[in-house]
Protein backbone atom coordinates (compact mmCIF):
# COMPACT_ATOMS: atom_id res chain seq x y z
CA UNK A 1 0.00 0.00 0.00
CA UNK A 2 3.21 2.34 0.76
CA UNK A 3 4.43 2.19 -2.50
CA UNK A 4 1.38 2.34 -4.44
CA UNK A 5 1.00 5.92 -2.51
CA UNK A 6 4.61 6.75 -3.37
CA UNK A 7 4.41 5.87 -6.96
CA UNK A 8 0.86 7.55 -6.90
CA UNK A 9 2.85 10.58 -5.87
CA UNK A 10 5.95 10.66 -7.61
CA UNK A 11 3.46 10.23 -11.15
CA UNK A 12 1.27 13.24 -10.12
CA UNK A 13 4.23 14.98 -9.34
CA UNK A 14 6.16 14.23 -12.88
CA UNK A 15 2.83 15.08 -14.46
CA UNK A 16 2.09 18.39 -13.07
CA UNK A 17 5.97 19.19 -13.11
CA UNK A 18 5.65 18.66 -17.26
CA UNK A 19 1.90 20.48 -17.74
CA UNK A 20 3.66 23.56 -15.53
CA UNK A 21 7.03 23.63 -17.91
CA UNK A 22 4.49 23.94 -21.11
CA UNK A 23 2.32 26.83 -19.58
CA UNK A 24 -0.67 24.25 -18.98
CA UNK A 25 -0.91 25.68 -15.49
CA UNK A 26 -4.55 24.47 -14.34
CA UNK A 27 -4.01 20.61 -15.49
CA UNK A 28 -0.67 21.28 -13.87
CA UNK A 29 -2.79 22.20 -10.82
CA UNK A 30 -5.36 18.89 -10.77
CA UNK A 31 -2.44 17.22 -10.81
CA UNK A 32 -0.72 18.48 -8.02
CA UNK A 33 -4.10 18.03 -6.25
CA UNK A 34 -3.80 14.65 -6.26
CA UNK A 35 -0.53 14.63 -5.53
CA UNK A 36 -1.38 16.44 -2.25
CA UNK A 37 -4.00 13.88 -1.52
CA UNK A 38 -1.11 11.14 -1.37
CA UNK A 39 0.80 12.96 0.64
CA UNK A 40 -1.41 13.80 3.21
CA UNK A 41 -1.77 10.17 3.53
CA UNK A 42 2.21 9.52 4.44
CA UNK A 43 3.13 9.32 8.22
CA UNK A 44 3.77 12.76 9.32
CA UNK A 45 6.33 14.52 9.25
CA UNK A 46 7.20 14.04 5.64
CA UNK A 47 9.41 15.83 3.85
CA UNK A 48 7.43 14.80 0.74
CA UNK A 49 3.87 16.96 2.06
CA UNK A 50 6.43 20.14 2.35
CA UNK A 51 7.74 19.66 -1.09
CA UNK A 52 3.66 19.27 -2.52
CA UNK A 53 2.55 22.30 -0.43
CA UNK A 54 5.70 23.72 -2.01
CA UNK A 55 4.95 23.22 -5.85
CA UNK A 56 1.33 24.45 -4.86
CA UNK A 57 2.27 27.71 -3.96
CA UNK A 58 4.56 27.97 -6.75
CA UNK A 59 1.49 27.16 -9.29
CA UNK A 60 -0.33 29.86 -7.73
CA UNK A 61 2.41 32.20 -7.97
CA UNK A 62 2.80 31.39 -12.14
CA UNK A 63 -1.58 31.53 -11.73
CA UNK A 64 -1.29 35.19 -9.72
CA UNK A 65 -3.25 33.82 -6.85
CA UNK A 66 -0.77 35.34 -4.48
CA UNK A 67 -2.86 35.10 -1.07
CA UNK A 68 -3.03 30.96 -2.39
CA UNK A 69 0.20 30.67 -2.88
CA UNK A 70 1.35 32.68 0.35
CA UNK A 71 -0.63 30.06 2.29
CA UNK A 72 1.11 26.94 0.95
CA UNK A 73 4.44 28.26 0.88
CA UNK A 74 3.92 29.08 4.71
CA UNK A 75 2.58 25.76 5.30
CA UNK A 76 5.48 23.91 3.48
CA UNK A 77 7.94 26.13 5.45
CA UNK A 78 6.07 24.74 8.38
CA UNK A 79 5.79 21.42 7.30
CA UNK A 80 9.76 21.61 6.26
CA UNK A 81 10.53 22.12 9.71
CA UNK A 82 9.01 19.31 11.45
CA UNK A 83 10.55 17.41 9.00
CA UNK A 84 14.60 18.74 9.36
CA UNK A 85 14.55 20.52 11.91
CA UNK A 86 14.93 24.12 12.85
CA UNK A 87 18.92 24.63 11.10
CA UNK A 88 18.89 22.38 7.78
CA UNK A 89 20.09 23.74 4.85
CA UNK A 90 17.30 22.57 2.83
CA UNK A 91 14.62 25.19 4.24
CA UNK A 92 16.73 27.51 2.05
CA UNK A 93 13.91 26.55 -0.69
CA UNK A 94 10.88 27.31 0.94
CA UNK A 95 13.01 30.06 2.00
CA UNK A 96 13.87 31.32 -1.05
CA UNK A 97 9.94 31.02 -2.66
CA UNK A 98 8.31 32.23 0.95
CA UNK A 99 10.72 35.43 0.70
CA UNK A 100 10.41 36.38 -2.87
CA UNK A 101 6.52 36.54 -2.37
CA UNK A 102 6.54 39.06 0.18
CA UNK A 103 9.25 40.78 -2.08
CA UNK A 104 6.86 40.63 -5.04
CA UNK A 105 3.85 41.94 -2.77
CA UNK A 106 5.79 44.72 -1.15
CA UNK A 107 6.06 43.20 2.29
CA UNK A 108 9.51 44.01 2.52
CA UNK A 109 9.50 44.04 5.95
CA UNK A 110 8.43 40.09 6.43
CA UNK A 111 11.14 39.40 3.52
CA UNK A 112 13.66 41.00 6.02
CA UNK A 113 12.80 39.20 8.89
CA UNK A 114 13.25 35.62 6.84
CA UNK A 115 15.97 36.30 5.37
CA UNK A 116 18.44 38.47 8.11
CA UNK A 117 18.43 35.14 10.80
CA UNK A 118 19.21 32.94 7.73
CA UNK A 119 21.91 35.22 6.22
CA UNK A 120 23.53 36.32 9.78
CA UNK A 121 23.42 33.40 12.22
CA UNK A 122 26.92 32.29 13.02
CA UNK A 123 25.54 28.22 11.61
CA UNK A 124 24.57 29.11 8.31
CA UNK A 125 26.66 30.54 5.72
CA UNK A 126 25.69 31.62 2.17
CA UNK A 127 28.02 28.91 0.07
CA UNK A 128 28.70 30.63 -3.61
CA UNK A 129 28.43 27.00 -4.89
CA UNK A 130 25.15 25.82 -3.51
CA UNK A 131 22.28 27.10 -5.53
CA UNK A 132 19.79 27.69 -2.78
CA UNK A 133 22.13 30.10 -1.05
CA UNK A 134 22.88 31.78 -4.55
CA UNK A 135 19.05 32.59 -4.64
CA UNK A 136 18.61 33.67 -1.01
CA UNK A 137 21.19 36.30 -2.03
CA UNK A 138 19.35 37.42 -5.03
CA UNK A 139 16.38 38.03 -2.70
CA UNK A 140 18.66 39.81 -0.45
CA UNK A 141 19.85 41.88 -3.33
CA UNK A 142 16.27 42.53 -4.59
CA UNK A 143 15.50 43.81 -0.84
CA UNK A 144 18.43 45.94 -0.54
CA UNK A 145 17.16 47.43 -4.30
CA UNK A 146 13.38 48.08 -3.36
CA UNK A 147 15.20 49.84 0.00
CA UNK A 148 17.05 52.24 -2.31
CA UNK A 149 20.52 50.76 -1.58
CA UNK A 150 21.42 51.21 -4.48
CA UNK A 151 25.54 50.71 -4.32
CA UNK A 152 24.55 47.37 -1.95
CA UNK A 153 22.19 45.75 -4.21
CA UNK A 154 24.54 45.95 -7.17
CA UNK A 155 27.29 44.75 -5.36
CA UNK A 156 25.31 42.25 -4.34
CA UNK A 157 23.59 41.35 -7.31
CA UNK A 158 26.93 41.03 -9.12
CA UNK A 159 28.17 38.63 -6.63
CA UNK A 160 25.11 36.60 -6.70
CA UNK A 161 25.12 36.91 -11.03
CA UNK A 162 28.59 35.60 -10.69
CA UNK A 163 27.78 32.59 -8.57
CA UNK A 164 24.82 32.04 -10.62
CA UNK A 165 26.54 31.47 -13.85
CA UNK A 166 28.62 28.87 -12.18
CA UNK A 167 26.12 26.82 -10.21
CA UNK A 168 23.16 26.80 -12.73
CA UNK A 169 25.05 27.32 -15.65
CA UNK A 170 24.86 30.95 -17.95
CA UNK A 171 21.76 29.62 -20.19
CA UNK A 172 19.64 29.25 -16.71
CA UNK A 173 16.49 30.72 -15.59
CA UNK A 174 18.13 32.29 -12.51
CA UNK A 175 20.94 33.97 -14.79
CA UNK A 176 17.73 35.37 -16.89
CA UNK A 177 16.93 36.95 -13.85
CA UNK A 178 19.70 38.69 -11.97
CA UNK A 179 20.44 40.16 -15.44
CA UNK A 180 16.86 41.49 -15.37
CA UNK A 181 16.76 42.73 -12.27
CA UNK A 182 20.09 44.46 -12.64
CA UNK A 183 19.34 45.72 -15.74
CA UNK A 184 16.32 47.21 -13.63
CA UNK A 185 18.82 48.67 -11.48
CA UNK A 186 21.16 50.06 -13.83
CA UNK A 187 17.76 51.79 -15.83
CA UNK A 188 17.47 53.86 -12.56
CA UNK A 189 21.27 54.81 -12.23
CA UNK A 190 20.92 56.07 -15.86
CA UNK A 191 23.14 53.39 -17.01
CA UNK A 192 21.33 52.92 -19.94
CA UNK A 193 24.00 50.97 -22.22
CA UNK A 194 24.68 48.62 -19.32
CA UNK A 195 20.47 48.20 -19.03
CA UNK A 196 20.34 47.51 -22.13
CA UNK A 197 22.58 44.40 -22.49
CA UNK A 198 21.77 42.78 -18.96
CA UNK A 199 17.40 42.96 -20.46
CA UNK A 200 18.68 41.84 -23.62
CA UNK A 201 20.35 38.81 -22.50
CA UNK A 202 17.80 38.32 -19.93
CA UNK A 203 15.03 37.67 -23.03
CA UNK A 204 17.64 35.66 -24.50
CA UNK A 205 18.20 33.38 -22.35
CA UNK A 206 14.22 32.99 -21.12
CA UNK A 207 12.98 32.78 -24.94
CA UNK A 208 15.54 29.68 -25.04
CA UNK A 209 14.13 28.13 -21.79
CA UNK A 210 10.61 28.98 -21.89
CA UNK A 211 7.73 27.52 -24.54
CA UNK A 212 6.58 30.48 -26.91
CA UNK A 213 3.44 30.83 -24.79
CA UNK A 214 4.92 31.17 -21.32
CA UNK A 215 3.70 34.33 -19.54
CA UNK A 216 7.00 35.03 -18.10
CA UNK A 217 8.03 36.09 -21.51
CA UNK A 218 5.40 38.85 -21.38
CA UNK A 219 7.02 40.47 -18.78
CA UNK A 220 10.43 40.29 -20.34
CA UNK A 221 9.37 41.63 -23.31
CA UNK A 222 7.96 44.86 -21.46
CA UNK A 223 10.71 45.56 -19.73
CA UNK A 224 12.93 45.90 -22.54
CA UNK A 225 10.41 47.44 -24.19
CA UNK A 226 9.57 50.58 -21.87
CA UNK A 227 13.55 50.97 -21.84
CA UNK A 228 13.22 51.61 -25.68
CA UNK A 229 10.94 53.90 -25.34
CA UNK A 230 12.61 55.26 -22.49
CA UNK A 231 15.64 56.04 -25.25
CA UNK A 232 12.82 57.45 -28.01
CA UNK A 233 13.51 54.20 -29.65
CA UNK A 234 9.65 53.35 -30.50
CA UNK A 235 9.71 51.41 -33.55
CA UNK A 236 11.40 48.05 -31.96
CA UNK A 237 9.73 48.70 -29.01
CA UNK A 238 6.53 48.57 -29.99
CA UNK A 239 6.31 45.09 -31.70
CA UNK A 240 7.39 43.88 -28.10
CA UNK A 241 4.32 45.32 -26.01
CA UNK A 242 2.08 44.11 -28.81
CA UNK A 243 3.68 40.57 -28.50
CA UNK A 244 3.47 40.78 -24.74
CA UNK A 245 0.09 41.92 -24.71
CA UNK A 246 -0.80 38.61 -26.56
CA UNK A 247 0.73 36.38 -24.35
CA UNK A 248 -0.43 38.18 -21.08
CA UNK A 249 -3.96 38.19 -22.53
CA UNK A 250 -3.84 34.41 -24.06
CA UNK A 251 -2.18 32.56 -20.89
CA UNK A 252 -4.26 34.64 -18.02
CA UNK A 253 -6.97 36.51 -19.64
CA UNK A 254 -7.46 40.08 -20.50
CA UNK A 255 -8.10 41.55 -17.27
CA UNK A 256 -4.93 39.91 -15.32
CA UNK A 257 -3.01 42.69 -13.66
CA UNK A 258 0.10 41.95 -15.92
CA UNK A 259 -2.23 42.73 -18.97
CA UNK A 260 -2.93 45.73 -17.44
CA UNK A 261 0.03 47.09 -16.83
CA UNK A 262 1.79 46.06 -20.36
CA UNK A 263 -1.41 48.25 -21.27
CA UNK A 264 -0.14 51.12 -19.43
CA UNK A 265 3.36 51.33 -20.94
CA UNK A 266 1.95 51.21 -24.48
CA UNK A 267 -0.45 53.72 -23.95
CA UNK A 268 2.75 55.87 -22.79
CA UNK A 269 4.46 54.85 -26.49
CA UNK A 270 1.12 55.43 -28.25
CA UNK A 271 1.23 59.27 -27.01
CA UNK A 272 4.87 59.62 -27.59
CA UNK A 273 4.08 58.77 -31.23
CA UNK A 274 0.49 61.18 -31.82
CA UNK A 275 -1.55 58.44 -31.16
CA UNK A 276 -3.69 59.50 -28.75
CA UNK A 277 -6.88 58.69 -29.56
CA UNK A 278 -5.62 54.54 -30.01
CA UNK A 279 -3.77 55.42 -26.36
CA UNK A 280 -7.24 56.74 -24.62
CA UNK A 281 -8.49 53.36 -25.31
CA UNK A 282 -5.74 51.17 -24.02
CA UNK A 283 -5.48 53.78 -20.81
CA UNK A 284 -9.30 53.05 -20.41
CA UNK A 285 -8.97 49.04 -20.59
CA UNK A 286 -5.66 49.91 -18.12
CA UNK A 287 -7.64 51.64 -15.44
CA UNK A 288 -10.94 49.16 -15.63
CA UNK A 289 -8.27 46.21 -15.00
CA UNK A 290 -6.27 47.88 -11.93
CA UNK A 291 -10.03 48.71 -10.52
CA UNK A 292 -10.69 45.51 -10.37
CA UNK A 293 -7.39 44.34 -8.40
CA UNK A 294 -6.80 44.36 -4.94
CA UNK A 295 -4.15 46.75 -4.22
CA UNK A 296 -0.90 44.60 -3.42
CA UNK A 297 -2.32 41.73 -5.70
CA UNK A 298 0.21 42.23 -8.15
CA UNK A 299 -0.58 38.84 -10.57
CA UNK A 300 3.00 38.69 -11.74
CA UNK A 301 5.21 35.54 -13.25
CA UNK A 302 8.86 36.52 -12.57
CA UNK A 303 10.35 38.15 -9.72
CA UNK A 304 10.80 41.35 -11.23
CA UNK A 305 12.07 43.88 -9.33
CA UNK A 306 10.65 46.79 -11.65
CA UNK A 307 7.18 46.08 -10.14
CA UNK A 308 8.62 46.19 -6.38
CA UNK A 309 9.57 49.58 -6.43
CA UNK A 310 6.47 51.71 -6.26
CA UNK A 311 5.58 49.60 -2.85
CA UNK A 312 7.80 50.90 -0.89
CA UNK A 313 5.66 53.59 0.57
CA UNK A 314 2.54 51.16 1.31
CA UNK A 315 4.91 48.49 3.25
CA UNK A 316 6.03 51.20 5.75
CA UNK A 317 4.24 49.86 8.35
CA UNK A 318 5.39 46.30 7.91
CA UNK A 319 8.48 47.49 8.79
CA UNK A 320 7.39 48.34 12.26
Amino acid sequence: MACAGQASWEESMRRSSELSAQGQFREAETALLSALQAAEAFARPDLRLAETQHQLGVLYRELGRLPEAEKWYQRSLSAWKESVGERDPSLAKPLVSLTSLYLERGLHGRAERLLDPWLHNSTQTVNPADRLSVSLLHNFAALQHVQRRYSRAEALYSQALKAAERVFSPQSQEVALLLNNLGMLFVESGKRKEARSHLERALAIWERLLSPNHPDLARALTNLAALYCSTGQYAPAEPLFQRALALAESNLGAENRLAGQILTEYALLLRKTKRKDRAKVLEARARAIRQSHAPGDLGRHTVDIRDLLPLKDKESGENR
